[in-house]
């Protein structure tokens, strides 16, 4: 095994090496055993008995870890006994050596700790970072992929590129064996370009909507699925004036998509039993080698659909999607109405509303829990923004797509209150939106954290909500630097999940699929059940 002097952990001692712990065990001085086996003939140099003793010792620990790397503990503790440097089990510890040195080179095992393998230095920096044995760091790759190493803090380039080649190396004698996406930095940069792939069964990996080419014409169902995939590509067209609409439909299309290819079948054709079962498949994407993997390029090669298994929330989130999808192919004549997208596995009319069945919303309490562990945690600012915003969403209903474009100028004071009111609407007395005086007070936290004094005056053109600091990068700097720079649709909905993930930890929540559209959800009262 090749190995890197500076990063990758000494293996298996030479012959020279070898007797020079033999000697040291047999009561041989260390000078004596320096002078004889450590030092060059043409060099001058004179150890002392500190050095030779010093050099002998980081032999030996090599020993020691060498014998561990072949699961013989027995052996590594003889060998630590060397400190002591006594004459009983000297015999023992020879045979030990001998025996030890027949072995081969020592293989990883999933369990066994990186500082067998790896330096001190860089097995103290993967300890650190929750990286503690080899089974830990072929988990981390295989979950992260080619950027694993940018989770472990002090872990840079360098140590990345040797590290990902040495798993590269052990692909044979590691149970758990990275997978083919994970490349070290330097193949990464220069990965393949992705291969249009025609859809159908024999697909060798998966490929995005703006690779598959239409199936081969002798394939069943080939011309079919081909007008599928002009319709699909045409669909997500119509939407690229709003990108995360657009985004959206292209990545739960393309999925359904190769999910029909792979079953022989076509969107058009879809039935209530494949869309039960395609809901299945969302909820655990199988064989995960075909369809998953870390989010990477869409242009290079190991691009995958999905991750891993998707939530309820995301399931649910993908199936609206589905549904649009299959309403658009009836008006436009290409599929006769049937069977809808299914809600919790149970067909459902086409006229219910997923987003309001009882059975996706959050529990009842859990909302204001959340809202008070807002209010009562030592918050930082981040954390006062994300309550200002949960409180809009969920007391008054405003959508996180339209909290971007809101202005400090929208605001109007109300005596002690205050109203939202868009700018461009007509303003009278009781127009705009009466905010809450929880709610009020949150907004004003948070403009503290920005500078923003309400009985000061303010920059009208200040968005309403926006990150007190922005990230120290040439992108973060330039968004600064704009009088209206503010959160992203995309940056709120982060806040709040992230903000939830915190709350959730401990309190028995994991299985509840949070969205900020649950909090909105549960401001508002459900129609009236079944009589």
């Amino acid at each position: 095994m090749s190995t890197d002097p500076d990063t990758l952990a000494a293996t298996k001692l030479t012959r020279t090496e070898f007797a020079v712990v033999r000697a040291y065990a047999q009561g041989m001085r260390p000078v004596d055993i320096a002078n004889r086996y450590l030092l060059d003939p043409d060099d001058d140099d004179v150890l002392t008995e500190h050095q030779a003793v010093q050099r002998i010792l980081t032999l030996r620990d090599r020993l020691v870890q060498f014998a561990l790397q072949h699961d013989r503990p027995d052996i590594a503790a003889m060998f630590e006994a060397l400190r002591g440097r006594s004459d009983a089990g000297m015999t023992r510890r020879v045979d030990a050596l001998s025996s030890i040195e027949r072995l081969g080179q020592g293989r990883p095992l999933p369990g066994h700790q990186v500082s067998l393998w790896f330096r001190p230095s860089l097995a103290r920096r993967l300890a650190t970072g929750g990286v503690r044995t080899i089974a830990d760091l072929t988990d981390l790759a295989n979950q992260r992929g080619s950027s694993w190493w940018r989770a472990v803090p002090r872990i840079g380039q360098q140590s990345a590129e040797v590290i990902t080649r040495w798993l590269g190396q052990q692909q044979s004698v590691i149970a758990t064996a990275v997978r083919p996406y994970v490349l070290s930095p330097s193949q990464h940069r220069s990965r393949p370009a992705l291969v249009p792939e025609r859809l159908g069964p024999a697909m060798r990996e998966p490929v995005p909507l703006e690779h598959m080419l239409a199936p081969s014409s002798g394939d069943p169902g080939a011309a079919v699925l081909g007008d599928d995939l002009r319709f699909i590509r045409d669909w997500v067209a119509r939407h690229s004036g709003s990108p995360h609409t657009a985004g959206s439909y292209r990545r739960e299309a393309e999925r359904l998509l190769l999910w029909v290819a792979q079953q022989r079948g076509s969107v058009r054709g879809l039935e209530t039993d494949d869309l039960v079962r395609y809901r299945s498949f969302l909820a655990d994407p199988q064989p995960a080698a075909f369809w998953c993997g870390p989010a990477g390029a869409r242009d290079r090669a190991h691009w995958r659909p999905f991750e891993g298994p998707l939530g309820a929330s995301s399931i649910e989130a993908s199936l609206r999607v589905v549904r649009a999808l299959l309403r658009a192919m009836v008006r436009a004549g290409v599929r006769q109405g049937g069977a809808a997208v299914p809600a919790g596995g149970v067909p459902v009319a086409a006229s219910e509303s997923i987003e309001t069945n009882r059975s996706n919303l959050l529990p009842p309490g859990v909302v204001d829990d959340f809202l008070a562990w807002l209010g009562a945690v030592e918050a930082s600012p981040r954390h006062r923004a994300a309550r200002a915003t949960a409180l809009l969403v969920h007391r008054h209903g405003v959508r996180i797509s339209a909290l971007p474009a809101m202005r400090l100028g929208d605001v109007r004071l109300a005596g002690r209150g205050a109203r939202l009111l868009p700018r461009g609407r007509n303003e009278s007395e009781d127009s705009g939106l009466r905010l809450d005086e929880d709610v009020w007070m949150a907004l004003r936290a948070h403009w503290a954290d920005r500078g923003i004094q309400v009985e000061a005056g303010w920059n009208a053109d200040a968005a309403l909500l926006a990150p007190s600091e922005f990230p120290a990068t040439a992108r973060g700097r330039a968004k600064q630097a704009q009088v209206g720079a503010g959160y992203a649709a995309s940056g709120l909905d982060q806040l709040l999940r992230g903000t939830w993930k915190r709350f959730a930890a401990g309190r028995e929540l994991a299985e509840i699929g949070f969205t900020p559209r649950l909090l909105a959800l549960a401001g508002r009262p459900l129609p009236d059940g079944p009589k």
